[in-house]
């Protein structure tokens, strides 16, 4: 499940917006299947203004005044707790894609914490996958085969991918 405070506050940290520019942010930034609907933003932004983690200041529009929302000290470090929570291995691909966007905000230290667990588990995953094609490879048909190749392929980038965030400074 993607943790809506994630992205909402990470979205007003990179871009201070109204409600719709921030949905509009949200849709061509984050995912383009994300869809967050006004039922969830706006109380969102509520909860979240009133918790002093942003700071919604009127501004004059075109017919109609609009609530820029800014992030707020104490919002900036939530976003970063956020991030630096440590992520279970069976974490959502999308979630933790978003969570990786602000690696750049927290430590080293803090982002190898995150990463060893779900890097550790692709790893296990990547050995069951490999002693099931070494066992079962030749019972079956070509099509499986090529998915279950796909699939050990797919883990291999991940695994890839992970190695590259936990180098970087």
């Amino acid at each position: 499940m993607v943790n809506n405070d994630l992205i909402i506050l990470g979205m007003i940290f990179l871009v201070p917006s109204h409600g719709y520019q921030l949905k509009k942010n949200i849709r061509e930034t984050v995912n383009p299947y994300f869809k967050i609907n006004n039922n969830v933003l706006y109380p969102a932004l509520a909860k979240m203004e009133k918790k002093g983690l942003i700071e919604g200041k009127e501004m004059p529009g075109k017919g109609i005044n609009k609530k820029v929302y800014h992030i707020t000290q104490k919002g900036r470090k939530h976003l970063l707790e956020i991030v630096a929570q440590p992520i279970e291995p069976d974490i959502d691909n999308f979630e933790f894609m978003v969570k990786a966007v602000f690696f750049d905000y927290i430590s080293k230290e803090k982002r190898l914490d995150v990463i060893k667990p779900l890097y550790e588990s692709k790893k296990q995953e990547l050995q069951d996958t490999l002693e099931k094609k070494q066992k079962y490879g030749e019972n079956l048909s070509p099509i499986a085969l090529t998915v279950l190749e796909q699939g050990i392929n797919e883990i291999k980038n991940s695994i890839e991918f992970l190695e590259k965030l936990m180098e970087l400074n």
